[in-house]
């Protein structure tokens, strides 16, 4: 087995010089938005405070702005809709209403977050500042918070989103590639909960459409590489999700593919959705996780290996992926690692 950590360095810098950062996103359960806000800014400073009784937010921290809220948008819009902050609070009857809408807004969040994760949305960080934030994930493991395998209706992940080196159609597919070709591998590395694995949520990639982008000769400009992506993945639902890049290079392109509805916040990252959150286990960081997507980001830029492994499969998609599950237990789960063969 090839370990990452010991011979593989991300990218610092973008290829036009700025500092390459990556946010994460938690889901998790069992800590109210207000004690989990309190943590965040013990920890960084900053101030909290709460815009709704389903979002909270923790502003100008060491790092920028944290969002705290219910991952469910009816749940937050109906929570909103019970506040009624410009009812005059020396009316009687508004007085009344406003503690109405309170008490129900209450029993609407405390209903909420049983059945809807609550998630934390990190500002972008340094690469070199993800050990710091991981101090986070410490506390919420000593706050008792619970993951994914608390409950099996917790389908409960960490979303990366690194930012793109380079915004180059070229670089992009093979980015594409690359996980492709790693998901089997990727997939047992993370050791996926069933209860995500049924959810809509983080599907692969079809064969059709690994066969397309897999096939000798495919060398896309960004237009096509866009184009040929929405044929084949009509939705945002994918493990690795390349919507909010693509709206970040052509959102005129992309909604018009995937229509005004479709939730797409633009921005030049990659949104790996594929981890799970396992906030309960001691040993569990989130660098942990960020070396394993560093296997996509490294073989990405070996042009040989990327071939190599490209032609294995159009030989053999069957025996290719058994090679690749093998890999994953060839050693210890926890090595973040390469096939020697690759």
């Amino acid at each position: 087995m090839k370990r990452v950590s010991n011979k593989f360095q991300p990218a610092l810098r973008t290829d036009d010089g700025s500092a390459r950062t990556v946010g994460f996103e938690i889901e998790y359960a069992g800590v109210p938005l207000w004690r989990t806000a309190e943590i965040v800014r013990d920890l960084f400073g900053g101030e909290a405070e709460e815009c709704s009784k389903a979002e909270w937010q923790v502003t100008d921290t060491q790092f920028g702005t944290f969002r705290l809220e219910i991952d469910a948008e009816p749940v937050k819009n109906l929570v909103s809709g019970m506040e009624y902050e410009t009812l005059d609070p020396t009316d009687a009857f508004e007085r009344f209403l406003k503690k109405t809408a309170d008490a129900a807004s209450d029993v609407v969040t405390t209903i909420s977050e049983k059945i809807a994760p609550l998630e934390i949305v990190a500002p972008p960080v340094l690469i070199e500042e993800i050990e710091e934030l991981d101090r986070l994930r410490e506390a919420l493991f000593y706050e008792n918070a619970k993951d994914t395998q608390a409950s099996f209706h917790h389908a409960f992940g960490l979303h990366i989103n690194p930012r793109a080196v380079s915004l180059s159609a070229k670089s992009l597919l093979t980015h594409i590639q690359a996980f492709a070709l790693l998901y089997p591998l990727l997939k047992e590395l993370h050791n996926v909960d069933m209860s995500r694995r049924i959810t809509p949520f983080i599907e692969p990639y079809s064969e059709e459409y690994l066969d397309h982008i897999l096939a000798d000769g495919y060398a896309p400009d960004l237009p096509t590489l866009i184009r040929d992506y929405h044929r084949f993945n009509t939705s945002r639902n994918k493990a690795l999700d390349m919507l909010p890049l693509f709206a970040e290079l052509d959102s005129k392109l992309v909604r018009d593919l995937y229509g005004s509805e479709e939730k797409i916040n633009a921005r030049p990252t990659y949104h790996y959705r594929l981890p799970n959150c396992e906030l309960s286990r001691s040993d569990w960081s989130l660098m942990t996780e960020w070396q394993r997507w560093l296997l996509v980001e490294e073989l990405a830029q070996n042009e040989d290996r990327l071939e190599r492994l490209r032609a294995e499969r159009q030989a053999s998609p069957v025996s290719f992926i058994t090679h690749m599950r093998e890999a994953a237990h060839d050693g210890a789960r926890e090595e973040v690692a390469l096939p020697e063969g690759a």
